[in-house]
């Protein structure tokens, strides 16, 4: 899939789950103002019959305006102007309620006119009704007018029987986003992977077809009959195909190491070894070795406890490879500075060089298989990506940790700590 198919498909996507977002908001927020006013409208119309009632029963003259007050969601208050019988005001709210489906918990109270004193108040459970309770005797006020208010203690701010579609439309909602979110990273995942691929399939193609083309060259050469009559030149094809194969070897052998460093088949030597001595032997090896830039090495060995169980090739492997990455992307005055030190109970190994270093976006990739830093169209640093993933397998396998650091422009270091009690 092509980059601008992929960036139209996730701008599309946002888009979309956008929109779903703000329509489920509206939706949602109609869906309360509509359950709110058809709660308020059901309270007030059933507290009007309830004050009918209570002033036919008391044969008092009904007030022509509405004598339900609204004081907030929760809490309504009812001018009867009238004496009011608890047990009845108690009756005509279970009653009427029930009518209308208000099936929440009620607390009701009954107020003097006179001076707006609390002289009684109940409360009403409809969720959970007592088995063959008996109702108590209430008592009747006579005499003065009073009013009574009522109160919902448990009012929802949604009506529980609009609950279970919501909770379906945001679940399949949330499903949605996650499925998006899920397929986008699997896309860009799978694009990243991709190009890994194709860079290491173009990599090892330019590696294996050097030294194929360097060979089909000189067996063209002494196809020649007369290539025997010059044995020196003779003997120098004969070297250069020897070396292009043990290259070709190496090339390969770095694979197979890879591919049985996966599936674990790789078995480590331990054994007790001093550190300082392999490090010291790897660096007088390496400074004897002509090569295309010249390398300074600095040693500072400052550790004491220096023996450690490992495997010798492979620890020889791990710091070869770092090196040679290290040379690889320095400039043509490489200066690789090796450090060990003692830190609690382990040994820290610092390898650090001068090059270009690596931007932190790019540093947490570079020990995955086939992961190169990318330098746009030029690839003028040959390899696999194979070599630090190979370094971090061998840690793991030893039980070491191993960790980067890099500043871009001035260099890289390296870091790998070993637990002197394994």
């Amino acid at each position: 899939m092509k980059g601008n198919h992929i960036k139209y498909l996730t701008a599309f996507g946002i888009i979309a789950i956008l929109s779903i977002f703000i329509i489920q908001i509206f939706w949602i927020k109609e869906a309360f103002n509509i359950t709110e006013s058809q709660f308020e409208h059901n309270t007030t119309v059933a507290l009007r019959q309830v004050a009918e009632k209570i002033a036919v029963k008391n044969k008092t003259n009904f007030l022509q305006h509405n004598p339900v007050i609204k004081i907030n969601p929760r809490l309504y208050v009812v001018q009867v102007n009238s004496e009011i019988d608890a047990n009845l005001l108690d009756h005509y709210l279970k009653v009427t309620f029930d009518y209308f489906n208000i099936d929440i918990d009620v607390e009701y109270s009954i107020y003097s006119c006179q001076n707006d004193e609390l002289v009684y108040c109940n409360y009403i459970q409809k969720k959970k009704p007592q088995k063959n309770a008996t109702t108590p005797e209430l008592p009747n006020f006579t005499d003065i007018d009073y009013y009574f208010s009522v109160s919902f203690p448990n009012y929802p701010i949604i009506s529980m029987n609009n609950i279970p579609m919501w909770m379906i439309t945001s679940a399949v909602l949330i499903l949605v986003v996650l499925f998006f979110i899920y397929a986008l990273f699997v896309v860009f995942a799978q694009k990243s992977i991709s190009q890994i691929q194709r860079e290491f399939i173009n990599n090892m193609t330019h590696e294996f077809k050097t030294p194929i083309s360097t060979i089909s060259i000189i067996q063209q050469a002494i196809s020649d009959p007369d290539i025997v009559k010059n044995p020196r030149r003779l003997a120098t094809y004969t070297e250069i195909i020897g070396e292009e194969i043990n290259r070709l070897n190496d090339q390969v052998e770095k694979v197979l190491n890879i591919s049985r460093l996966e599936k674990r088949q790789v078995e480590l030597k331990l054994e007790m070894i001093d550190i300082h001595e392999v490090i010291e032997q790897i660096i007088h090896n390496l400074s004897n070795i002509e090569t295309e830039k010249k390398v300074n090495f600095v040693m500072d060995l400052r550790a004491e406890r220096i023996s450690i169980n490992a495997d010798r090739v492979h620890f020889t492997n791990v710091v070869c490879n770092i090196i040679e990455n290290a040379t690889k992307y320095s400039g043509d005055d490489v200066t690789i500075k090796i450090t060990t030190t003692d830190q609690n109970n382990s040994m820290i190994i610092a390898i650090q060089d001068n090059g270009e270093g690596i931007e932190k976006k790019e540093l947490k990739k570079i020990f995955e298989k086939f992961y190169r830093v990318p330098k746009g169209d030029t690839h003028n640093v040959k390899g696999f990506g194979l070599g630090l993933f190979y370094v971090k397998q061998i840690a793991k396998a030893h039980g070491w940790k191993l960790d980067a650091t890099s500043i871009y422009g001035q260099g890289t270091t390296f870091y790998l700590i070993i637990d002197n009690n394994l």
